[in-house]
């Protein structure tokens, strides 16, 4: 079995400020510490002066929409893990095609995140 890494680093993208908060305290309870951006550009930026382990993106962002990041993120560095989020559960076709490691539908729970990083190989 895979040893179980640790998150130190996530990008949270998304547009809603609570979302942001709500994620960076669920995330803080495994020890990672999170960057928030709320819009491609801001995300974009981001990834580009730090590390991460994971990105946590929503998909409809005032800038565009979150599917285009993923595969930046992808093809920058491979071994980062997205996580697409949207209230719409139909989008999760789309975001696992665009390179989505996880989808989460919103409303989410603490359950559901931890439930997901630990389908990534992380701790949680």
């Amino acid at each position: 079995m895979e040893e179980e890494k640790v998150m130190k680093y996530a990008l949270l993208v998304d547009d809603e400020q609570e979302i942001c908060e709500l994620l960076s305290a669920m995330l803080r309870r495994t020890g990672t510490r999170c960057t928030f951006a709320h819009s491609l550009a801001e995300g974009r930026a981001a990834l580009a002066d730090g590390e991460f382990d994971a990105v946590f993106v929503d998909v409809n962002l005032p800038d565009g929409l979150g599917y285009d990041l993923i595969p930046e993120v992808k093809a920058a560095k491979p071994d980062v893990r997205c996580i697409a989020i949207s209230a719409m559960d139909s989008e999760r076709g789309r975001a696992v095609a665009a390179g989505a490691d996880v989808f989460i539908p919103k409303p989410f729970n603490r359950e559901a995140i931890f439930s997901s990083i630990r389908d990534l190989g992380f701790q949680a």
